[in-house]
């Protein structure tokens, strides 16, 4: 019996931040990635014992919240280009 297996080329940099598949969202990809990594970075700082798990809950709160505000400010800045930049049909 011969098993046949097909390897799919993977893309990592089109995984991360791919906005051919969500063109009207395009930060959706971006924020999803570094909330990512900064869990990451928390959980290995925690089970190294660089971080208390009382500190490391703490963190990841403000660090959820630092993301959501640069998400915002990428917006507003993206709102303030548009408006200066539209053309009337």
């Amino acid at each position: 019996m011969i098993i046949n297996l097909k390897i799919k080329k993977m893309n990592l940099a089109r995984n991360f931040w791919d906005l051919s598949k969500s063109p009207k969202n395009k930060t959706r990809n971006l924020v999803t990635t570094i909330s990512g990594i900064v869990l990451l970075v928390i959980t290995i700082l925690a089970s190294f014992g660089v971080l208390t798990p009382g500190q490391s809950s703490e963190l990841q709160q403000h660090a959820t919240s630092l993301i959501g505000l640069v998400e915002a400010a990428i917006k507003i800045i993206a709102a303030v280009i548009l408006m200066f930049k539209a053309t009337d049909a």
